[in-house]
């Protein structure tokens, strides 16, 4: 089965309809039918989203906001029990299908690692993290400055 979902991942056959704090929800096109697959995530409290905030704040200088994860970050998140990723997660489909997890959910499961592959802030916002809040105008680094800083005569000469 799993060469079957990787192969409907490849074959854009799997689309994120859309994503609410604590589920992601595929579509996924398998032949003529197209079935819903729903992955349930739970919720940081608000205490361990205050702790993440703390975390990302000492470590990620813009990194919030570019969608990385250092590694750093990440250890400590789960030294902490705040992983990204929790170890319980439901899943519900549509389908009929008796093999559990079913092909849906298993392509929906797969396209949703390639997501958070390319951008690991996003099992953090799924999990309820804001991540606009943890970046701010601070986050530039400081050998940055905006170009209207710049004295044009003085820089070209």
């Amino acid at each position: 089965m799993l060469p079957r979902a990787r192969s409907l991942v490849r074959n854009d056959a799997v689309s994120l309809d859309h994503n609410n704090i604590g589920e992601f929800r595929c579509v996924v096109s398998a032949g003529t039918k197209s079935e819903t697959a729903v992955l349930s995530l739970p919720r940081y409290t608000a205490t361990e989203r205050k702790s993440v905030m703390r975390i990302l704040a000492r470590h990620t200088r813009g990194g919030a906001s570019s969608g990385d994860l250092p590694d750093e970050v990440h250890a400590e998140l789960v030294a902490e029990k705040l992983s990204p990723v929790p170890d319980a997660t439901g899943a519900f489909c549509t389908c009929s299908g008796r093999i559990d997890p079913c092909l849906h959910v298993t392509a929906a499961t797969y396209a949703i690692s390639l997501i958070v592959d390319q951008m690991p802030t996003s099992a953090l916002a799924v999990r309820g993290v804001d991540l606009s809040a943890a970046t701010t105008a601070e986050d530039v680094p400081r050998r940055w400055m905006p170009i209207e800083n710049l004295d044009s005569t003085a820089f070209f000469g």
